[in-house]
Parts: C-alpha cells; structure tokens; sequence
C-alpha cells in the first residue's frame, strides 16, 4: 500500500467505538481582556421554514467506498474528512493512526502517518481540518502536529486539549470553541491557535476542564465571522472576528423535530448538530434523528447494532438566514449526514449497502427558488 510521507502502516480491524513533538516548541496561552457578553441575550427563534418556495438540492462531487480497495477501512459512521486545495479527500477516523488520501475521483493515493510517539506518528485522530499552507492535524490527547502540502511535519502543539471542530481562517489560524462551565457567559471560550502555536483566548476567563469535553460544538465562519453551534442543543453563537473578536448574537433555535428526539437522557441514537459551513447563502447546519421506524435506544457503553447506518438516521440539513437565526431551507433525507467536509462546502453522506462495504458521498448544497 502507498504512503505519503511515512512508512507503511498495515490495514486493522475497525476497533469498537467507545464513549510529535518539536524539542521546545509549545502552545502559549495568551491571555485577553474577555470581551462584554452580559448585554448579548440569547434570542428565541422559531425552527419553522421561513421561506416556502426555497429548496435544497445536494450535488454528488465524489463517492469514495466499497469493500476491496486500499484506505477504505477509515470509512465508518466516525469518519472525519477534509478537502485540501489541492482536491485531494483526507479520511481519518479515530480508531487509525494514519489518516487515508483520496482524490476528487474516489481514487486512493496513500496513506500518511502510522502509530507511535515521533513526529508524524499518532494515536487517536480526532479533527483534521485544511489551510491555504498547512494540514492541521488534532489528537484526541495530544495537540496538533501541522503538516505542509506535501505530508511533512512542521511543527507540534500539545497543550490544547480536545479539538473536535475548527474553522481555519487567516494565514492558516484555526479557531475553535472550548466549553466552560454554564450558565457563563455562552457555554464556551473562543480560541485561536496561529502557525506558531501561540493560543488566544475570547469569552471570559473560565478555566476549561482538562479531559474528554462533555458540551461539544460544531463551528463554521470566515476571515470575519466565527459560528459555534451546540451539538445537542440548537443554540448558535455568531462572533465578529473583527476588530477583536465579540459575541455579536445568541440565537436559541426552537425545531421541534429535533427537540422531539433529543431526551434529557444520554441515549442513542438521538437528534444531534453534526457540521456546520458558512457561505453567501448563509449558516448551513447538518443534524441527525432517530429513523421513525427505529425505536430501540442504547444507553452509553451498550453495542451498537450492526444494521445498515441508514436504517437507524435520518440526515437533515437546514439554511439559516445570519442576521435572523430563522430557517431559510431544510432537507431531509434517508441517509445519516455526517457533517462537512472541512476546507470545503461539501456535506458528508455516509451508506452501506446491503451487499456490504461503505460508502462517503461528498455533496454540494445547493439553493434554489421555485415551488417544490
């Protein structure tokens, strides 16, 4: 099997889902005044499609899966996925060290890293999101190590703690949202980690649990706006990045699909926000529910069946207008959504066919006017 820049790794068995270092070189935590968060009161809004005659279509770019082929053993429900500027598909999923590399056709390239404790070496992958220069690669216990274009290690960070959603804005700035304790301030800290390591942080000065992050967001944005959007609960914060990074809104979104099968319990499966992307069309935010013809639910620790993904999810997404927080569009569909592909627009759709194998559609929303 190729590797791109390292040894070969040999394939393993998808292990159950549960639940490099630059001598010198480590994440400063900056400190900054917290920016006024008191007069930002969250604002209730209705889940409901505002908008009747606007429908969301999703455009195939690429399939990648199937049963035979190299790499493909990093496709799971888990897979994390991002898209270089090159085209080239990065697949990676918590249980492999080594991330797999794809291009645009659904061709496989090779792999990069493999286990251990060197540089280029990992353990548990949690978050791989792309810039104009560099691959910026997030274990779940052990920082970032930043890779260039061509798959070689630059540098590493590894007092970050858990890094499970970033958006890459600037000259290769990655900001995240780390969770405080609530009601403080909005549930969460800003965070932005330069080409350097150096780490600055937004929202109060709340000192962040170490360990695994029980509040986790998926976040979106730009060079100007940064959005973080709770996962098992439909509140969206949007920071202006500029001139210094505030909360600017606080939408607490009402959809009752979601609420329905979202209980107080830790069960699953259950609605979830799994990706969100910001473009000229708005906030675009991928969740999940239980299929309606799945009753069973499990409580954490318990097996996760082996049936079909698709026959225990649903995948929805939903437009939302930045300036309101309403619902423009939704789209429901029979296969699970599994969020974004990072550094792009693409949304992730995840099947397996009865024959067996899986499968990765990478799909491009697209809005359009006009009575459905």
């Amino acid at each position: 099997m190729a590797n791109l820049g390292g040894t070969p790794t040999s394939l393993r068995a998808l292990a159950h889902v549960s639940g490099l270092v630059v001598s010198g070189l480590f994440a400063a935590l900056v400190p900054v005044p917290p920016p006024t968060l008191s007069a930002q009161q969250p604002v209730p809004v209705s889940g409901e499609v505002t908008c009747a005659d606007c429908v969301i279509t999703l455009d195939t770019v690429t399939t990648i899966g199937g049963r035979e082929d190299f790499g493909l053993h990093v496709i799971t429900p888990f897979s994390q996925v991002a898209v270089d500027r090159r085209g080239r598909v990065l697949i990676t999923h918590l249980s492999y060290p080594e991330i797999s590399i794809f291009d645009l056709s659904g061709d496989f390239l090779g792999t990069v890293g493999q286990e251990g404790d060197r540089p280029g070496e990992y353990d548990g992958i949690a978050h791989v999101n792309v810039g104009p220069r560099f691959v910026h690669v997030f274990e779940f216990h052990r920082g970032r190590t930043m890779l260039d274009l061509g798959f070689e290690v630059v540098r590493t960070d590894r007092s970050l703690g858990q890094v499970l959603s970033s958006v890459v804005i600037g000259s290769d700035e990655v900001a995240f949202a780390v969770p405080v304790r609530e009601p403080a301030a909005v549930g969460h800290q800003l965070r932005i980690l330069d080409a350097r390591g150096r780490i600055t942080s937004f929202g109060g000065d709340d000192r962040v649990a170490p360990g695994p992050q029980l509040h986790r967001f998926v976040v979106a944005g730009d060079d100007e706006t940064f959005w973080a959007v709770r996962q098992q609960v439909n509140r969206v914060v949007r920071w202006n990045l500029e001139p210094e990074p505030v909360v600017a809104r606080v939408f607490d979104r009402a959809v009752e699909v979601f609420e329905r099968d979202n209980p107080s319990e830790q069960l699953w499966p259950r609605a979830l926000n799994v990706g969100a992307m910001f473009d000229d069309d708005g906030l675009w935010i991928a969740w999940q529910t239980p299929d309606p013809d799945w009753t069973e639910r499990i409580s954490p620790g318990g097996e996760i069946p082996e049936v079909p993904w698709q026959t225990v999810l649903d995948g929805w997404l939903d437009l939302i207008d930045p300036s309101t927080g309403q619902t423009l569009a939704r789209y429901h569909g029979d296969d699970a959504l599994l969020g974004f592909a990072h550094g792009s627009r693409y949304v992730i759709s995840y099947h397996e066919p009865n024959a067996g194998g899986a499968y990765i559609h990478l799909l491009e929303p697209r809005l359009s006017r006009g009575k459905p």
